[in-house]
């Protein structure tokens, strides 16, 4: 089967005469916007380089780039994200073509250059017949066949990062605000938000400014101070080892709020540690620790009157490409241990040097909270815990809630499609 090949032609833009075009400035309706096809995504993908070349195969279309890199997409692939009204809802943008109804041996009949810039594939009559076209930022950012995509959360390389510091007035005032702040956030782990409102359900307030508070076996949120009867250690004055909340639940939360009320008793002070920067150490200098720690599971429970949880984890989490990503870590709430016999002197060793990292001078950031601060931080990266206090010297009451990350990269997405839009305007 022969696929023709051409170096450039003009197709008419699907909306055209339409005033939300989204296919670029040189199609026929005229509009100006921010790509050259419509890829029914709501995000604006720069464009690095051009389209310079199209070819095919049987089983591929390759894209030679100006910038003299490569990319090969398979048929059934590129299919599958046409971007058209008849493989995706045009107000839901959600695919609508099953996997099944592409064949598998899927191919063009031609392909090529628009004059807009995008990719243009033409199917044939039993796959469709539609012409699709791909925005060339759109196929440059989702490439799989020569680059590897950018880390969605970079992080900050740092033992000790510096906090990401923001004013409530601020991020209550302008969404730029909000965006840099978590943009720094993100990257370092742990923020300081400065004036918050000296009352009850602040934490709450700041939490619903960036995502969705979720609950847990401890409320909606959560009064952190000295109980007479406590049903979690953080609700004595005792002294809180370095730990990551809730690892007793299949998903832990990825973002906690501790709003500062009062802090007055003696002692009291908030620590932290970035458990990232432990799991890649122990990653570059001692890979017997790392190992094990990546691939034995820890129980953790947790009980009350009311409850009854159960989860396991590995200490570190890792990625597909092997990095760490997450820390699930809580003295308090392990489980007794119950790794096969040979493993168990192991796996109680690796701990131990994890533990003796977390807390040592070199990852250790101590931090006393004084009313009208929130300490923000991600906790599934950052262990946390606090210092002993006196309570018959000072009241000590922080407030606090949970959030999903998902839920605030949510939000920063937005707030990031929304500045760039308003910088394209």
């Amino acid at each position: 089967m022969n696929i023709a090949v051409h170096t450039q032609f003009e197709t008419p833009c699907p909306k055209a005469r339409k005033t939300d075009c989204q296919c670029g400035g040189t199609c026929r309706c005229g509009q100006s916007t921010f790509g050259s096809a419509d890829m029914s995504d709501l995000r604006r993908y720069t464009q690095p380089a051009q389209i310079v070349a199209a070819s095919a195969d049987e089983s591929l279309v390759a894209i030679a780039w100006s910038d003299g890199t490569t990319d090969r997409f398979h048929h059934g692939w590129l299919r599958e994200n046409d971007p058209g009204p008849t493989s995706r809802h045009p107000h839901s943008r959600e695919r609508i073509v099953p996997p099944l109804s592409i064949r598998d041996d899927v191919r063009p009949v031609a392909v090529g250059i628009a004059a807009t810039g995008a990719l243009s594939v033409t199917w044939a009559e039993r796959d469709g017949g539609q012409t699709s076209l791909y925005d060339a930022g759109w196929l440059h950012a989702h490439s799989y066949s020569s680059r590897r995509q950018a880390p969605a959360r970079p992080v900050q390389k740092a033992d000790r990062p510096a906090p990401a510091t923001a004013r409530w007035d601020s991020l209550v005032r302008s969404q730029k605000s909000q965006r840099l702040w978590l943009d720094a956030y993100l990257a370092k782990g742990w923020s300081i938000v400065s004036g918050m409102p000296d009352e009850e359900g602040s934490a709450v307030a700041l939490g619903e400014l960036i995502g969705t508070i979720r609950s847990s076996n401890f409320g909606f949120s959560f009064d952190v101070k000295s109980k007479a009867e406590p049903i979690s250690n953080a609700y004595t004055a005792g002294f809180l080892p370095l730990h990551t909340d809730l690892p007793h639940y299949e998903m832990p939360p990825g973002l906690q709020i501790l709003h500062c009320l009062r802090n007055e008793a003696e002692g009291g002070e908030s620590l932290l540690s970035d458990g990232i920067a432990v799991a890649e150490l122990l990653r570059r200098e001692e890979r017997e620790v790392f190992d094990i720690l990546t691939t034995v599971t820890v129980p953790y429970r947790f009980q009350d009157a009311e409850s009854e949880y159960l989860a396991r984890h590995t200490i570190i989490e890792c990625d597909g490409n092997g990095d760490p990503v997450y820390i699930n870590w809580s003295n308090s709430t392990m489980a007794p241990l119950d790794a096969h016999f040979d493993t168990m002197p192991a796996l109680r060793a690796a701990i131990r040097r994890f533990v003796s990292l977390i807390d040592s001078p070199r990852f250790l950031i101590e931090r006393k909270l004084t009313a009208g601060e929130a300490l923000v931080f991600d906790n599934r990266r950052m262990l946390h815990g606090r210092a002993a206090f006196r309570p018959e010297t000072g009241v000590r009451h922080l407030q606090g809630c949970y959030l999903d990350t998902s839920d605030v990269l949510s939000r920063y997405e937005v707030l990031k499609r929304r500045s760039e839009a308003a910088h394209s305007s």
